[in-house]
């Protein structure tokens, strides 16, 4: 929508395109509209471009989706790998063994360890950082304050993609999971060497996890400057609500009372009855939102996330995680939903999952990773946890060839959450009143805790500006272009 007005001004387009904003993955407007008394009416995230994955992989041999889908994003391949082969077994009717199971949850782990601590590393940290750093929010401006920590992250997300290359073949875009369980035991040399990083960078976790939680409280007053327009939270654990991000059951929480309201299973189709896709005109994010009480699509949006998974695990098993995810709860109350309070929650996990892999590791692996599919004609689907939220694969085979295939992300989930937050802070504010670096700074903090993967939502295929912020009139016409402060 747009780049149709733009068209009328090539001086318009020029200065959009200037746009560059680091702290985002993939690209995406946020438009505002303003009355004629210039506040703001109304606010639109759109994603831009498509590649029509789901429209291209129709045709080709079913197997091979579990390697061809993880190439949607760079960032978070390895889920989609193991929700892509949780949704075969179901086509091909495959029951994988234990012992492929505990290879499948590794390598999902893995990469929520790395992820977990990239975003706040790159994405999340920066926006807490004192007013004098605010210019210049980046990785760099977090390097120069704090060294040591950020050292201790690199560490850390690097040792979250050993896990993945370890267990799944190859640290981005694995190879390993296959209908009826995996294609390779992990060498024994390998594990043992995983054990040893485990064993020396326990300091980094510390490192990085202290550092992390003091510079989010000592900018707390931050956190609170943004409410959640949301309406409910998605997300996954298991029977007894234990954490499990790969087989655990979905339920909904109420955003307001933190109570479950609905819940359904992570391997039917039952998500259907709960979950509402909707277009609209101005994004190529296929909109997802919640059918449950819900009168219009903007009364069910949904944030899924790790601060979803924290209001719904009763414990991570592990008793620092849960420690600091307690401390939250005492001082927000529960349910939490302040948005930036995700950045938090990811360190969390982080706790939980280095604890939890270590673990792991420590067990003896048996050899009965495989188990022959039944069939090459049916349907399946494969719900688990990504780390940025709740990830939906769902597939029709016929004779070994794929029939269907519908995508959820989790970021398709959220961009409706990510406007209902938008038009919270600002519809009502006369933006003519707010410097750019203000308002952009507000927008992008807002965006940004839910730690967008547009690559995911939207496929994007080239390279435009990460981020464009556009002020317009009631008939959307484009009067004001935010510069990044």
């Amino acid at each position: 929508m747009v780049d149709q007005v733009e068209r009328k001004s090539e001086e318009r387009r020029r200065k959009l395109r200037k746009l560059l904003v680091t702290l985002i993955e993939g690209h995406a407007y946020v438009v505002f509209k303003t009355g004629e008394d210039g506040r703001v009416e109304d606010v639109l995230f759109e994603g831009v471009d498509t590649r029509m994955f789901e429209t291209m992989w129709i045709g080709m041999s079913i197997d091979e989706l579990p390697r061809v889908t993880p190439m949607i994003c760079g960032v978070c391949s390895a889920t989609h790998h193991v929700a892509s082969v949780k949704a075969l077994d179901g086509v091909r009717k495959a029951e994988a063994p234990e012992d492929a199971w505990r290879i499948r949850y590794m390598i999902n782990y893995g990469i929520h360890l790395n992820n977990q601590v990239l975003h706040p590393l790159v994405f999340g940290l920066p926006d807490f950082l004192p007013p004098d750093e605010e210019g210049k929010r980046s990785v760099m401006a977090l390097s120069k304050r704090y060294p040591e920590a950020v050292r201790a992250g690199v560490m850390l997300a690097e040792l979250g993609h050993r896990v993945v290359a370890v267990y799944g073949g190859r640290d981005i875009h694995p190879i390993n999971a296959i209908a009826g369980g995996v294609a390779r035991k992990p060498p024994s040399a390998e594990i043992d060497r995983l054990k040893s990083l485990f064993a020396k960078h326990r300091g980094d976790l510390e490192v990085f996890v202290k550092t992390a939680i003091k510079i989010m409280e000592d900018a707390k007053h931050k956190i609170g400057e943004y409410k959640p327009g949301f309406n409910y939270m998605l997300a996954l654990a298991g029977e007894n609500r234990e954490y499990d991000i790969v087989n655990g059951r979905v339920r909904l929480l109420d955003a307001r009372t933190g109570s479950v309201v609905a819940e359904f299973g992570d391997r039917t189709t039952e998500y259907l009855d709960y979950l509402y896709e909707y277009s609209v005109p101005y994004s190529y994010i296929r909109m997802v939102t919640t059918k449950w009480k819900a009168r219009s699509p903007r009364e069910g949006t949904i944030h899924t996330s790790a601060l979803a998974r924290a209001n719904l695990v009763k414990s991570y098993g592990v008793e620092w995680a849960d420690e600091l995810r307690d401390r939250l709860f005492e001082e927000w109350g529960r349910p939490v939903t302040l948005p930036l309070l995700a950045t938090y929650l990811r360190v969390v996990e982080t706790v939980a999952l280095y604890e939890i892999i270590e673990r792991e590791l420590e067990k003896p692996l048996g050899d009965k990773i495989y188990r022959e599919p039944e069939r090459d004609t049916g349907e399946g689907v494969g719900i688990i946890e990504a780390p940025r939220g709740t990830l939906i694969h769902h597939y029709r085979g016929e004779e070994g060839r794929t029939a269907f295939v519908n995508i959820i992300t989790p970021t398709a989930i959220n961009a409706a959450a990510i406007e209902a937050d938008l038009r919270d802070y600002f519809v009502g504010e006369k933006l003519d009143e707010m410097r750019d670096r203000d308002v952009y700074a507000s927008a992008v903090a807002i965006a940004r805790s839910y730690d967008p993967c547009m690559a995911c939502a939207t496929h994007t295929a080239h390279g435009s500006p990460p981020l464009r912020i556009v002020v317009a009139d009631e008939n959307w016409k484009p009067l004001r272009v935010i510069k990044p402060g």
